[in-house]
């Protein structure tokens, strides 16, 4: 009588499962980082396909950055007056 092994399509679907969350937790960065050559810090915006789609300098995009607020940082931040009266 032969032994029976773990079936190779239960291995493969607990491989596949082990790769997929691995790959969740790490996002693919939005932006690429690019030198002008003047030597400034760029950002390159990329679509769906790989191309680029916008050039941002670095200092706009980090502005831009600056002023947005996250989803984490607005759950977490206690509400004031003043800020309530901003948000009508």
């Amino acid at each position: 009588m032969a032994t029976r092994n773990k079936t190779p399509a239960k291995a493969k679907a607990k491989a596949k499962a082990k790769a997929k969350a691995k790959s969740k937790s790490k996002k693919k960065s939005k932006r690429t980082v690019l030198y002008s050559s003047a030597g400034k810090k760029l950002y390159a915006k990329r679509d769906a396909s790989g191309r680029f789609e916008d050039i941002q300098s670095y200092q706009r995009a980090h502005a831009a950055d600056r002023r947005r607020t996250s989803a984490a940082e607005a759950a977490a931040a206690p509400r004031t007056e003043a800020t309530a009266r901003r948000k009508k």
